[in-house]
């Protein structure tokens, strides 16, 4: 089989999480192999949305993802851009918990 990618793919087997319909909705997999640009997600059903957010935790990533192809329980995605992490909350120093 001919490689199509524009960029190689480091096989992998990190949990990850789909999430979607503004965050509310999510799907548990596993990304199987992964580059800068895209990833081949497996998954325990043959159904997931076409538009989501990939969070894989061990990587500390988040990635903005679109479904570029399917076979039976298999996805391979497109990134669209990397989601910027949330703020960390700052602590509060321990003097402002006095009563």
């Amino acid at each position: 089989m001919t490689e199509r990618r524009a960029v190689a793919r480091q096989r992998t087997f990190l949990k990850a999480t789909l999430a979607f319909n503004n965050g509310n909705s999510s799907e548990d997999g596993l990304v199987r192999n992964l580059s800068d640009t895209g990833a081949q997600i497996e998954l325990p059903h043959p159904h997931a949305p076409e538009a989501f957010d990939l969070l894989i935790p061990a990587r500390n990533s988040r990635w903005r993802a679109r479904m570029v192809w399917k076979n039976g329980g298999h996805i391979g995605v497109a990134f669209d851009g990397a989601v910027a992490a949330a703020p960390a909350r700052p602590r509060r120093p321990l003097d402002d918990l006095r009563y």
